[in-house]
């Protein structure tokens, strides 16, 4: 296997002044998901939101190590490519579990932590990905990556399904008209290892950041009472349950997000 791309050839979002806040994305999506918070949040902090190999416009490679461990190292290695020693990371699914990763391995580098319906009590791969994982079927799922699985995909992520317009469904599909980043993802997928919910409890104490925790009461993907299984376990988090919200709540409900995350982190990297 080999090294995730290197931090120099990712492509990033990045917009405003102030203390450094990183927004990681989750599985299948990209710096895309972050649309209606970049602005908003660039008021307060220096927002940037990168494309994680192998999604979005960074590279893609067929032969590259994924695994959580993998990804959480290429996050650090991108801060440090920034010049970055200390951040702020908010983090959606995939990008919530990495920002857990990343405090409890780098608390040093890591200031506060804004989890959204983080991937971290999972007791399975969500059944949205998990044909990717099959040995036949996984290859045909990801040769109908795109305008035919997206739409269908983004109904189940999002709660209120009139949010799934084209303009929304495009942007989701634009990257994985590439075959080959189709074909990445897949890898990412299978490489995807379940922590036992031990280890995961273990992870958890050993949280010190500031944290606040932002959950959909509608994810079809992880289920709220994940969030609560969490809250158990995070003591110090503050916790924000939102109604009529799915996967996505940085999505789905952008300006209920945009303050909560402005307050939080006002308060936290003030102190």
């Amino acid at each position: 296997m080999t090294q995730i791309a290197a931090p120099s050839t990712w492509h990033f979002e990045e917009q405003g002044d102030g203390p450094p806040l990183l927004l990681l994305h989750g599985l299948g999506a990209s710096s895309f998901s972050w649309r209606h918070n970049l602005a908003p949040l660039a008021r307060h902090f220096r927002v940037i939101a990168p494309d994680l190999p192998p999604h979005g416009r960074s590279p893609a490679s067929l032969e590259a190590d994924y695994t959580l461990e993998a990804l959480a190292a290429a996050v650090l290695g991108f801060l440090d490519h920034l010049s970055i020693p200390r951040a702020a990371l908010a983090g959606n699914s995939l990008g919530g579990g990495l920002a857990l990763l990343l405090a409890r391995d780098q608390p040093e580098r890591i200031a506060a932590l804004t989890l959204l319906a983080p991937a971290a009590a999972l007791t399975r791969v969500p059944w949205l990905f998990y044909p990717l994982r099959l040995p036949v079927l996984g290859l045909a799922a990801a040769r109908l990556l795109g305008p035919w699985l997206i739409p269908w995909a983004l109904r189940l992520v999002y709660h209120r399904r009139e949010l799934v317009t084209p303009q929304v469904v495009a942007g989701y599909a634009l990257p994985f008209r590439d075959r080959r980043r189709r074909l990445a993802l897949r890898r990412l997928c299978r490489q995807l290892k379940i922590l036992p919910l031990g280890q995961v409890e273990l992870l958890l104490q050993n949280i010190r950041q500031p944290a606040t925790l932002i959950w959909g009461a509608q994810d079809r993907i992880l289920p709220a009472s994940q969030a609560f299984w969490i809250k158990d376990r995070l003591p110090q988090a503050e916790f924000h349950l939102l109604p009529q919200v799915g996967h996505a709540p940085q999505e789905e409900a952008p300006a209920r997000v945009n303050k909560i995350i402005i307050d939080f982190l006002t308060r936290s990297l003030n102190n």
